[in-house]
C-alpha cells in the first residue's frame, strides 16, 4: 500500500517542535508517539510478504523528509532532533534509506552540526546491543556513503567533523571493518584533504585506518612513512618511536659494552636538551662558566671519573652542533605536538640565545681556527636542518606551508641559521661569503649589504651614519632629548638617537647588544638611586613596548631578577619619599608630570616582567631578605590586579580603623563631587593625592560609576563620560592598569547577563571615553598604548564575543544583529595596540581580519587551550610515554610542560607519573630495548625523569645546596609519632595562597580533590581538620602564636617537586609506624626520595 504522509508528517512534527523549542531529550518522545500511531497499524496489518516492502517504504519516505529537513536552512537544533531519530534511537533500515540520500544535502553548516553530534553520541556510546547494531551496517551503509561524500574542498570545518565521524565510528569496531576496492581512493582522498588542515587528527586517523580498514582485493592502507616518526605514543601502547631529530643506529645486541656505551651516548643528548631548554628559559646568565658547567653534564650524569673536561674547539663545535638540534626539536614539537598553544616567548629566547649569545662564546673561547663553525654547521643532521626550513617557511606563509617535514623543496626564507652567520661575520670570525658558500641551497644573500663590523651606528637627522663610541653616554644623551610621544612614530620618522636603537635592537651586534644592555640597567639604577623621574619615565617607556625584542633580548643578558628588584625599590619605597622633596623643590608643571609618570610607568614595567615573563615578585623579594612582602605596595597591588574591593581605603591606612574609613569616604566623595557635579578638579585635591593612590583610586571611582549605569541611576550620560575623562591626565593614569584587569569579570558579567540596550550602550560610551578618547594629552598618548596592551587580548576576546546576539539553546545565530559602532571602535583600537610592536602568547590570526583566519590551528585568545578532542589526560599520557619512551628529551617543549603542570598541580603532576611508569616499566618493560625488562635499563627510565624534576626546581647550585640541606635534615622518620605537627600537607601548589587546607589521606593511592595551598601550613601548621588530644590542645595552641623562624628554603621552593617528595616521605614514614602501608610502599616512597637526592648532588646548575 502506498504512505501517505501529506497531513501530519515527520517534516511538519519536527517544524513545529523547532517552533516551540521542544527540548531535544523530550522530542524523541513525541517521535515515538507519532510513529507509534502512524505506522504500528500499518505495519500489523499487512500480511507478512508485504511487511517488508511496507518497511522500505515508510523509511524512504522520512528519509525523504529529512533530507527537506536538512536543506531547509532552518534553526541548527533539527540536526539534534535527526541524531536522535537516526542514532539515538537506532533503526537499521532507515539508516540504510538515508545514508545514500546524504549526498543531497546542501547545507554545510547544517551538516556539520549534525556530523558533530553524532560523533559526540558515538564517543560515549557504551550499549553493547547498540553497537553490535551499527557495526553490522558500516561496512555497506554508513561508510561508503561517508567516504563518498563531495564535500566542498574550501570549508575545512565540514572536512574535519566528517573525519572525527568516520573516526568516532570505526572505533567502535572492535575487530576489522571490510569495505570493496571502490572505496580506497575515497578514503585517501579524505585523509589527503585532512592532512592539509590537522595533522594530529590526520595521524591519528591514519593508524585507526591502518588498523581496523580492510579493502577488497587491494592493499591495505599505506602509511606514510615520512610521517610515522612523529605518531604520538599511546598509553595503551607500548611501542617504541624514535625521534625524527636523534635518530642512529641501535646496535643489534642490547647489552654488553657497545649497547651500553650507545645508551648513555642517546641519554646523554636527551639531557643536554633538557639543561640547554632549563638554562634558556630561566633566564640563567650565559657567562663565563657556561662552557664548563655544560661540559660536565656527562661527568655528573654517568658518574666517571674521567678527567675536568677543557674548553676547546672539539666542545664549541658540540655545543653548536646540540643547540641546533636542540632548536629544531622544539620547533619540530611545537608544529606538531602542540596547537592547542600560543607560546613563543620560550621561542624567542631561543633564537637569541643561538644568534647573540653563541656566537659570543664562539669569540671568547675558540682558538683562531675559522674551521670550528664550519664543521659544527655540516655535523648538523639533514632532517635537522629541513624541520628548521619547515617551520620558518611555515611562518612565512601559514596558508601554503608545505605538509612534509622532510621532503626537499628550496626554501626561500631566511632561518635561524642565516641569524648566527651575520652575528658571526659581525664579530670577524667569518668572512662575508661564508654565508653563501654554506647557505648555498638557500636563498642567496648579497655579501656587500652585510655588517662586518660590531661597531654601533644610528643614522643622523642629516641621513649619515655616525659610529657610537660611548654607549653609557650615548643612552643619558639620547634619553634627555627623548620626547615621550615620538616613542610611538614608526621607524621612518624616528630622529631620536636610542630610539632608533631600540626599534632596530635585532639587527645590532652581539658585543654591543650586551654592552647596551649592561649600560641600559645600570643607567635605570642610577635614575632610580638618584630619583631622576624623567630618565626613569622614558627609559621605562622604551623597555615596556619591547621594540623589536628588546626587552627580551637585554634580559638574557641581564637578569630580570634584577631588574624587578631596583623596580620594586623604587615603588615601594623612594617614590613616595622622594616626591615629598621634589614637590618642596620646584613647582614646574613638567616635573610633577615627571614625578607622576615614573611611577605608573615604573609600576607597567614591572607589571610587564611579572605577567608576560613570569618574573615572581614573591621569589625576588625573599631571595633579597631587606623588603618586606607584608608592605609592599607592588606585590599586593598585582596579585590582587583584577580586584576592585566594594569599599575603599586610603592606600597606606588601616581598613579597621574607623578614622580612617571616614577620612576615606570623604575623599571619594570629594572625587564624585568635582568629576561628576563641579565640572574641574580642585587643587586641594590633586595636592592631597599621588600617583600611588589614584592607582587604587581611580579604579574604585570607575567601578561605582559602572555600577551606576548598571542600575540605571544616571540621568546625564554626558556628565559621566566628561569626568572619566580626567582619567586620561598624566597624574591619573596609573588607574588605567586595574581597570583594563578588571573590566575583563565586569564584561563577562554584561555578557551573561541580559542587560537593557540602553545601559549597555552607555557603558561603551564610558568605555570609548578612556579606550579610544578623541583627543589625549601628549603626555599621556604614550602611556595609553602601553596600558591596554597589557591585556588587550583578554578584552579583545570580549568585545568580539559581545558583538554577537546571544544564542539559543539550539545554537541558532541571528542575522539581524547590528554591529555597535562603540564596540567595533574598542575592537579596532585593541587589535591596533597589539599589533604596534613584539607582544608574545598571541595568536597572530587574531591582529588580521575575523573572516580571514586560517585553520591549521584552532584560533584561541590563551597561552593554553584545552578541547574535546586533546583532554588534559590525554596531554598527560603522550608526557608520561615520553619520560617511559626515552625517545625526546621534550615531548612538550617546557614552556608548554609547565602550563600543564600548572594546570594538573605539581603534586598531581608528580604522582601520575611515578606510579603510571612504576606500571608500565613493571608490565611491558623499557620500549628502546624491544621490550626487555631489566632493573639497570628500568632506573635508567626513572633517572631521566629525576633529572627533568630537579632541573625544573633548581635554577642554581645553591638552591639545590639548600634542597639538599632540607632532604638531609636529621630526622629518623620510624621514630615518628602520628599525632604531632610532623603530619603535613604533601601538595606545594601555592599559585592561590588562600586556597584552603584540606586533609589529605594516608594512602597515597587515593587522590584528593583539594590541596592545601598554603606555603607556610604547609610545612609547619596543621590542617583544620586535624585531631588532637585533649591534653595537647593548649600546647597546639601555644605554638600557633609562638613566633616560627622563617624557613626560607620551603618558602623559595614551594612550588617544587622536591617538597613534595620530602612531605611525601615524611607522611609515609608516620602511615608505616601506624601499620596503614605497607614495608614495601614505605620503601619505594623512600627509593624516589633518595633518587632525588642523588641527582640533586650529581646535577651542574
Amino acid at each position: 500500500m502506498t504512505v501517505s504522509l501529506q497531513d501530519k508528517s515527520v517534516y511538519n512534527l519536527i517544524i513545529n517542535c523547532v517552533d516551540k523549542q521542544i527540548p531535544v531529550p523530550d522530542f524523541l518522545n513525541l517521535y515515538k508517539e507519532f510513529y507509534s500511531e502512524k505506522f504500528s497499524t500499518i505495519l500489523e496489518s499487512e500480511e507478512s510478504e508485504n511487511a517488508e516492502n511496507n518497511t522500505i517504504e515508510i523509511a524512504n519516505t522520512l528519509s525523504d523528509d529529512f533530507v527537506r529537513l536538512l536543506n531547509s536552512k532552518r534553526s541548527l537544533v533539527i540536526a539534534e532532533y535527526l541524531n536522535e531519530i537516526l542514532f539515538v534511537n537506532y533503526n537499521s533500515d532507515l539508516i540504510k534509506s538515508f545514508m545514500p540520500k546524504l549526498s543531497t544535502v546542501h547545507e554545510n553548516k547544517m551538516l556539520v552540526h549534525f556530523f558533530s553530534k553524532a560523533s559526540l553520541h558515538f564517543t560515549t556510546l557504551d550499549d553493547k546491543l547498540l553497537i553490535d547494531q551499527l557495526n553490522k551496517d558500516l561496512p555497506d551503509s554508513i561508510i561508503p556513503n561517508l567516504l563518498t561524500l563531495e564535500l566542498d574542498p574550501t570549508d575545512n570545518e565540514l572536512i574535519i567533523t566528517l573525519m572525527k565521524l568516520l573516526q568516532s565510528i570505526v572505533s567502535l569496531e572492535s575487530g576489522s571493518i571490510v569495505l570493496s576496492a571502490q572505496y580506497n581512493e575515497s578514503s585517501q582522498d579524505l585523509l589527503k584533504k585532512v592532512s592539509k588542515i590537522n595533522k594530529l587528527l590526520y595521524r591519528k586517523v591514519c593508524e585507526l585506518f591502518d588498523s581496523k580498514l580492510t579493502f577488497k582485493d587491494s592493499k591495505n592502507i599505506v602509511k606514510d612513512a615520512r610521517h610515522e616518526y612523529i605518531s604520538s605514543p599511546s598509553i595503551t601502547s607500548p611501542q617504541f618511536i624514535s625521534s625524527p631529530l636523534s635518530m642512529m643506529k641501535t646496535p643489534m645486541s642490547t647489552s654488553g659494552p657497545s649497547a651500553a656505551k650507545y645508551k648513555d651516548m642517546k641519554l646523554l643528548r636527551y639531557y643536554k636538551n633538557i639543561w640547554l631548554n632549563n638554562k634558556i628559559i630561566k633566564w640563567e646568565p650565559i657567562n663565563s662558566d657556561f662552557l664548563a658547567r655544560y661540559a660536565s653534564i656527562s661527568n655528573s650524569i654517568f658518574q666517571e671519573n674521567g678527567p675536568s673536561p677543557q674548553i676547546s674547539d672539539a666542545l664549541l663545535t658540540d655545543l653548536i652542533e646540540t643547540s641546533f638540534t636542540c632548536f629544531a626539536q622544539f620547533v619540530s614539537n611545537k608544529q606538531y605536538h602542540q596547537p592547542n598553544a600560543n607560546l613563543n616567548l620560550l621561542e624567542r629566547q631561543w633564537i637569541i640565545f643561538i644568534s647573540k649569545h653563541l656566537p659570543l662564546l664562539v669569540l671568547k673561547h675558540s682558538s683562531s681556527n675559522p674551521q670550528v663553525v664550519s664543521t659544527a654547521l655540516e655535523k648538523i643532521d639533514p632532517k635537522v636542518i629541513k624541520a628548521i626550513k619547515a617551520y620558518y617557511s611555515e611562518k612565512d606563509d601559514m596558508r601554503n606551508r608545505n605538509e612534509d617535514l622532510f621532503e626537499d623543496y628550496p626554501s626561500a626564507s631566511l632561518d635561524i641559521r642565516h641569524d648566527f652567520i651575520k652575528s658571526l661575520i659581525m664579530l670577524g670570525l667569518q668572512p662575508p661569503q661564508f654565508i653563501n658558500i654554506f647557505l648555498r641551497d638557500d636563498q642567496i644573500v648579497d655579501p656587500s649589504t652585510l655588517p662586518t663590523t660590531d661597531s654601533l651606528f644610528i643614522q643622523t637627522p642629516q641621513g649619515t651614519q655616525e659610529m657610537i663610541s660611548n654607549i653609557p653616554i650615548f643612552i643619558k644623551e639620547s634619553l634627555s632629548s627623548l620626547e615621550l610621544q615620538t616613542i610611538l612614530n614608526p621607524i621612518t620618522e624616528s630622529n631620536n638617537s636610542i630610539h632608533q636603537v631600540f626599534l632596530n635592537f635585532e639587527s645590532v651586534s652581539p658585543t654591543k647588544q650586551k654592552e647596551f644592555s649592561d649600560s641600559i640597567l645600570t643607567t635605570l639604577s642610577d635614575a632610580i638611586e638618584s630619583c631622576d623621574f624623567s630618565t626613569i619615565t622614558k627609559l621605562c617607556a622604551l623597555l615596556s613596548f619591547n621594540f623589536s625584542h628588546s626587552l627580551t633580548s637585554i634580559l638574557s643578558f641581564c637578569s630580570p631578577s634584577e631588574f624587578v628588584k631596583i623596580l620594586m625599590t623604587f615603588i615601594d619605597h623612594m617614590w613616595s619619599s622622594a616626591i615629598i622633596t621634589k614637590k618642596e623643590e620646584s613647582d614646574d608643571s613638567d616635573e610633577a608630570s615627571n614625578i607622576s609618570l615614573s611611577f605608573s610607568w615604573a609600576l607597567l614595567l614591572l607589571l610587564n616582567l611579572n605577567k608576560v615573563y613570569d618574573i615572581s615578585l614573591v621569589n625576588v623579594a625573599i631571595a633579597d631578605g631587606k623588603m618586606d612582602l607584608e608592605k609592599s605596595f607592588s606585590i599586593s597591588f598585582i596579585s590582587k590586579l583584577s580586584d576592585i574591593p566594594d569599599e575603599y581605603v586610603i592606600e597606606g591606612d588601616d581598613p579597621k580603623n574607623p578614622e580612617s574609613q571616614v577620612k576615606s569616604h570623604k575623599l571619594i566623595q570629594a572625587w564624585l563631587s568635582d568629576l561628576f557635579v563641579n565640572g574641574s578638579i580642585s587643587d586641594n585635591l590633586t595636592q592631597s593625592t599621588d600617583a600611588k593612590k589614584l592607582a587604587t583610586t581611580v579604579p574604585f571611582i570607575f567601578k561605582q560609576v559602572l555600577y551606576a549605569i548598571e542600575i540605571d541611576a544616571v540621568s546625564d550620560i554626558n556628565n559621566i563620560v566628561g569626568g572619566v575623562e580626567y582619567f586620561l591626565q598624566p597624574f591619573m593614569l596609573s588607574g588605567l592598569i586595574k581597570i583594563c584587569f578588571w573590566l575583563e569579570d565586569y564584561l563577562l558579567h554584561i555578557k551573561f547577563f541580559d542587560q537593557d540596550e540602553k545601559i549597555i550602550n552607555e557603558v561603551f560610551k564610558v568605555l570609548n571615553t578612556i579606550f579610544n578618547p578623541n583627543t589625549l594629552n601628549e603626555d599621556s598618548q604614550t602611556f595609553h598604548s602601553a596600558v591596554l596592551r597589557l591585556n588587550a587580548v583578554r578584552l579583545l576576546k570580549i568585545f568580539r564575543q559581545l558583538k554577537k546576539e546571544p544564542q539559543s539553546n539550539y545554537g541558532v545565530y541571528s542575522s539581524d544583529s547590528q554591529e555597535n559602532s562603540a564596540l567595533d571602535s574598542l575592537i579596532n583600537k585593541m587589535v591596533s595596540v597589539l599589533g604596534f610592536s613584539p607582544t608574545y602568547y598571541v595568536d597572530s590570526r587574531l591582529l588580521s581580519t575575523e573572516g580571514g583566519y586560517s585553520q591549521q590551528k584552532p584560533l584561541g585568545y590563551d597561552r593554553f587551550l584545552i578541547f574535546n578532542e586533546n583532554p588534559i589526560n590525554k596531554i598527560m599520557a603522550n608526557q608520561i610515554n615520553s619520560f617511559w619512551n626515552l625517545h625526546s628529551s621534550t615531548y612538550y617543549n617546557l614552556d608548554y610542560l609547565k602550563e600543564v603542570i600548572n594546570i594538573v598541580t605539581p603534586y598531581n603532576f608528580l604522582v601520575d607519573v611515578i606510579q603510571t611508569l612504576d606500571y608500565k616499566l613493571a608490565t611491558y618493560g623499557v620500549p628502546a630495548i624491544r621490550n626487555k625488562i631489566t632493573s639497570i635499563e628500568s632506573e635508567h627510565v626513572f633517572d631521566y625523569l629525576f633529572y627533568f624534576l630537579v632541573l625544573f626546581d633548581c635554577e642554581t647550585q645553591i638552591a639545590a645546596a639548600r634542597m639538599i640541606q632540607l632532604f638531609e635534615d636529621e630526622v629518623d622518620y620510624d621514630k615518628f609519632e602520628g599525632n604531632d605537627e610532623n603530619v603535613n600537607s604533601t601538595n606545594t601548589n601555592t599559585s592561590d595562597p588562600s586556597a584552603t587546607n584540606v586533609k589529605i589521606e594516608d594512602d597515597f593511592k587515593q587522590k584528593t580533590d583539594d590541596i592545601n595551598d598554603d606555603d607556610i601550613d604547609m610545612l609547619f601548621g596543621e590542617n583544620e581538620t586535624s585531631t588532637h588530644a585533649a591534653e595537647e590542645e593548649e600546647r597546639v595552641i601555644d605554638d600557633v602564636f609562638a613566633p616560627k623562624k622563617f624557613d626560607e628554603i620551603s618558602a623559595l621552593e614551594r612550588d617544587s617537586f622536591g617538597i613534595i617528595l620530602h612531605n611525601m616521605k615524611k607522611l609515609h614514614a608516620v602511615a608505616y609506624k601506624n601499620r596503614d602501608i605497607s614495608k614495601e610502599e614505605y620503601e619505594r616512597v623512600c627509593n624516589y626520595h633518595d633518587k632525588y637526592l642523588h641527582m640533586l648532588k650529581a646535577c651542574v646548575f
